[in-house]
């Protein structure tokens, strides 16, 4: 129970580090301090990523049943960017899915989708229009569960309310995906639901 953990006097440093490490991650050093704590301690799991002296990480889910289908939710993940891109997404999320044949995030950064895309063989939305009913299904329960309103295309507008990072995350294959086609406006907060099939 990460509440638990955290509300423990002697975790006050760890979860001080955390704060720090997520607020570094996402480029936003004002951050709001009880938005991270809630963001911490409300989902299933949280996994820490340490070295010997330091935080340098963490990643949250949950599991649901959407359209039936046992299902993990990315709640969210920030990491020291000195250890990005080094398989962490892959090597957390096998320790979280238990063998979960949907993974699903919300996000409006290029390189979360990029790192979905990477894990799943399947992903949606993707370069072509269209999805399957399954998977409609799937992202119309996702929707309903984080309680916001989707277009077609799987985009929140404005969910955020504005650009949810400390400067625009580029990805040089995904961000063309995301503006473009799927017309997101980062700078407006749209955020996108995508569900990724192992």
């Amino acid at each position: 129970n990460p509440k638990a953990f955290f509300d423990l006097k002697e975790n006050q440093s760890k979860l001080e580090e955390i704060v720090s490490v997520v607020r570094n991650a996402f480029g936003r050093p004002d951050m709001d301090y009880e938005d991270i704590y809630a963001h911490l301690t409300s989902p299933e799991m949280l996994f820490l990523l340490e070295d010997a002296e330091k935080v340098l990480g963490m990643a949250a889910y949950n599991t649901a049943l959407l359209s039936g289908i046992p299902s993990l939710i990315v709640e969210g993940i920030a990491i020291n960017p000195s250890i990005q891109a080094k398989g962490i997404f892959r090597e957390v999320t096998d320790l979280a899915s238990k063998n979960k044949c949907i993974v699903c995030l919300r996000t409006q950064n290029p390189h979360m989708y990029r790192a979905l895309q990477k894990y799943c063989s399947y992903l949606y939305p993707g370069e072509k229009k269209g999805l399957p009913l399954a998977i409609n299904a799937i992202r119309e329960d996702l929707a309903d569960r984080l309680k916001c309103k989707i277009n077609g295309e799987g985009v929140i507008r404005g969910y955020y309310g504005r650009l949810f990072y400390g400067e625009k995350p580029h990805h040089p294959e995904i961000s063309q995906l995301l503006e473009e086609r799927l017309e997101m406006s980062l700078e407006n907060g749209d955020a996108l639901l995508v569900i990724g099939v192992r």
